[in-house]
């Protein structure tokens, strides 16, 4: 700019002026040259009124002489160099300037008043001396002298040409057209900001696209890291959890639902999520985050919940309900997850998730029925074939596309999942649509691929048989009914009321199935597909036999007369049977007698009796129960109890366990009995509770029965006379052992062994002894490598099995003077 303005301060006043005058107003070249550049090259040829120029007297107003320092305004005017042609040029030392010379060197004008030279660049950017020049100056024969040597043109220009004052002069020239075109710096930086703000807008609409649709579709928005030094991790995070947090704490009472899984890494990550009621009584089912986890036992897992309970201010206690898995960690009735929440939280009602029930169903079958397996087998490994390789699925594709089959319909194969039997039904109906076009791809590819032919040729075979298209049928009937009770088990609107009733209707309908008409259906639609596709039709099997020779020798399979009667007898009624099996014997899993009479008080405005006794009495939980009333309005508490508390006679719970230990059973087989005779039992730790009750009572009991034994052989010993010379009674005894389990020859290696000492007389125990050298505490922490907990530890015995009965009878027969001032002289041992 600096430049510009010293050219522009080089003008006379007068030239000043007289281009005011020649306007008519103020001149204003920079737009005049803007508007001509528009409709002209940015490198205009030469001007044309040159042409026409005939070195007449009158000097034109573009030649160099008539304005030395006019160049520049020459070039916002958008006019090039002045390159008269049509003139006569003036003859110097035998030479004179030629035309040619124009295209050589653009940038070179004639003036014909001096007959001189003058460089159009240099002209209109003078360069000034400095340091990029290296010293060089302008030579003022191409700017305001004229230049006229013509033996030496050639050279004079190059060298000019090549000079840096020259080449400066070019680029500034250059630099003003595209400053009067595109605008100067600052224009420039405020066009490339309005660009980058729009940018940004477009930017930002995107964003908040994004984030609308994330809310409406309840997607996290997260970043791709979530570590604590991530400074693009998920911000809401902690306040949503927050929010949902303190809804469920409002609530009071949920459910817990906990389900494990290994994510990509190969670590095992446990979901929890809470289902609760809010005060509208709307029903929601949250999501509150993976927690990693190293062990997938009963324990770990339940310090897990626990620890999550606490970090989020919920209590253990509000738990209304537990869902899990069918894992033995999670439903395990004395380890198990729902069992060590139990113990702490006997309303905790554990409910198996009916989906997963069903599910299990479908697997059962599948491991009992070889056929069934058999089918799903071809079919995963159909799809892993053709899925494999995409040379394969094009060639399925494009037999797909010239067949007659309506590519609308499910043409895609699926694959099997092993936890969603419902996919199944797809899959299965995906193979039946396109299993023509399957066919044929496989023929293609056992004909024209080298290396997997004999793959396609062995799946070829499996599918082409009859008993796998007949299975197909088969399943797809089967799944078509069971996959409406799991898409109704899945619901987030499942009333529990109509479990059972669903259940039923599902067993009906497969019951309905049971019969020679359904069979028939089956039959025609498997033997339509294989006549009009050519496939192999149905043939009994090989029946094979063993030997006579051996136990049991003879046929395998009944003998069949018909291909029908196989597959009805082996396989259609068979699979029929254990679906319905199955569900009949795992839905009753779950019991729903309390959730069912639970809706039944809340819904109905007169409930049936038996549903409000059933909500209103704990005995679910233990045999002797007490009912606690409170009246909200003066406080007052009132119990009812099943039996009179204050009674001196043994209470139900104690005879219970005394019974058990009295025939040698336990917590388990306790619970079989009362579920036999459909009475309530207790749980787990109130049984242990009275176990150790029992134990002490038992143990008071025994003892106080030695002591007395010991006296009556005392007494009848002095009336025989029977006494040392101090006066003590001797008395003949009995010995006997048993270990806890038979020992042959030398497999002596039993855990636990007890022998007594009887007296003779009396035959009344007056000495028992045991010796263990087993503890399950002590034994699990010495093989996790932890401290055991406080416990009473029965092991006292390190020695072989083989002394465990001496050792008690010596031990007697030491302690007899303390414990009954009895010698024992005589013993009489049992073989």
């Amino acid at each position: 700019m600096s430049l510009l303005k010293w050219l522009s301060g080089s003008k006379t006043k007068a030239n000043r002026d007289h281009s005011t005058e020649s306007t008519g107003s103020s001149y204003n070249p920079r737009t005049r040259f803007k508007s001509e550049l528009t409709q002209s090259s940015l490198l205009p040829d030469s001007d044309p009124e040159c042409a026409s120029y005939s070195g007449c007297s009158v000097i034109h107003e573009d030649d160099p002489a008539s304005d030395i320092k006019g160049a520049y305004e020459k070039v916002l005017q958008n006019k090039g160099p002045f390159q008269p042609k049509d003139i006569k040029f003036e003859v110097n030392k035998n030479r004179s300037f030629l035309i040619s010379w124009y295209d050589l060197y653009p940038w070179l004008e004639y003036s014909p008043t001096s007959q001189a030279a003058y460089c159009y660049s240099c002209r209109a950017f003078p360069s000034l001396t400095n340091k990029a020049c290296r010293g060089q100056h302008i030579e003022p024969a191409f700017v305001n002298v004229g230049f006229k040597n013509w033996p030496k043109a050639i050279r004079s220009f190059n060298k000019h040409q090549s000079s840096i004052p020259h080449k400066e002069s070019t680029v500034k020239i250059a630099g003003l057209k595209s400053t009067v075109i595109v605008g100067d710096v600052t224009v420039q930086v405020n066009k490339q900001y309005s660009i980058e703000v729009e940018n940004n807008r477009l930017y930002f609409n995107c964003l908040l696209d994004s984030l609308l649709y994330c809310c409406r579709q309840g997607i996290a928005v997260r970043g791709h890291r979530e570590d604590d030094n991530s400074l693009n991790k998920e911000y809401m995070g902690k306040d949503v959890l927050q929010s949902i947090i303190r809804d469920i704490q409002d609530s009071k009472f949920f459910s817990i639902v906990v389900d494990e899984t290994q994510d990509l890494a190969k670590h095992e990550q446990v979901a929890i999520c809470i289902r609760y009621v809010s005060k509208l009584f709307i029903t929601h089912e949250v999501f509150l985050g993976f927690y990693r986890t190293d062990k997938t036992d009963g324990e770990t897992l339940v310090n897990l919940i626990k620890q999550f309970l606490q970090t989020n201010n919920l209590s253990i206690q509000n738990i209304r309900g537990q869902y899990y898995d069918g894992a033995a960690s999670m439903r395990g009735s004395y380890t198990g997850v729902q069992a060590r929440i139990r113990s702490e939280n006997k309303f905790a009602i554990y409910v198996h998730c009916y989906a997963y029930i069903l599910n299990l169903c479908l697997v059962d079958l599948s491991k009992q029925s070889s056929f069934v397996r058999n089918t799903f087998g071809t079919l995963q490994t159909l799809y892993s074939f053709m899925g494999a390789s995409s040379k394969r699925n094009s060639v399925f594709e494009k037999i797909l596309s010239t067949s007659s089959i309506n590519v609308s319909q499910k043409t895609k194969l699926k694959s099997l999942s092993d936890t969603r039997w419902n996919c199944r039904i797809e899959a299965i109906n995906s193979v039946i649509n396109t299993l023509p076009v399957i066919v044929q791809t496989l023929q293609n590819i056992s004909d024209n691929d080298v290396n997997y032919g004999s793959e396609a040729n062995n799946l070829l075979n499996c599918i082409l048989n009859f008993e796998f298209i007949f299975c197909l049928f088969l399943l797809k009937t089967v799944l078509e009914q069971t996959n409406i009770l799991s898409k109704y088990l899945q619901s987030p609107s499942i009333n529990y009321a109509l479990v059972k009733e669903m259940s039923i209707k599902t067993y009906d309908s497969l019951q309905d199935l049971r019969s020679d008409e359904s069979f028939n259906k089956c039959w025609e639609s498997s033997q339509d597909l294989v006549k009009n596709n050519g496939f192999l039709p149905p043939k009994l099997p090989r029946n094979r036999k063993i030997s006579y020779k051996k136990l049991g020798g003879g046929h395998v399979f009944p003998e069949f007369h018909d291909e029908k009667s196989y597959y009805r007898i082996s396989i259609y009624f068979p699979v029929l049977d254990i679906v319905m099996k199955e569900i009949k014997d795992r839905f009753n899993e779950n019991d729903l007698s309390i959730l069912n009479s639970l809706m039944e008080t809340l819904t109905n405005e007169s409930p049936s009796q038996s549903s409000i006794q059933e909500c209103s009495l704990p005995q679910k939980f233990a045999a002797s129960y007490a009912t606690v009333f409170k009246c909200n309005n003066c406080g007052i508490n009132e119990n009812i109890y099943n039996e009179d508390p204050k009674t001196k006679d043994l209470n139900i719970n104690m005879a219970m366990v005394t019974a058990m230990v009295n025939v040698g059973q336990g917590f388990s087989q306790m619970d079989e009995i009362c579920a036999t005779l459909n009475m309530p039992n207790m749980c787990n730790r109130t049984y242990q509770n009275v176990h150790n009750d029992v134990y002490h009572h038992m143990y008071d009991l025994a003892w106080n029965e030695i002591e007395a034994a010991g006296k009556e052989e005392a007494k009848l010993a002095i009336e025989m006379g029977e006494v040392d010379l101090q006066g003590r009674p001797k008395i003949a005894v009995i010995t006997d052992g048993v270990w806890s389990k038979r020992s042959y020859k030398r497999n002596y290696n039993t855990s636990s062994g007890v022998a007594c000492i009887v007296g003779q007389r009396t035959k009344k125990i007056l000495f028992i002894g045991i010796r263990n050298k087993y503890c399950c505490i002590c034994h699990r922490s010495s093989t996790l490598g932890i401290e055991s907990k406080d416990h009473i530890c029965f092991k006292n015995w390190n020695s072989p099995s083989t002394a465990m009965e001496a050792d008690i009878i010596v031990e007697g027969f030491k302690n007899s003077l303390d414990m009954h001032n009895l010698i024992y002289n005589r013993m009489i041992g049992m073989c």
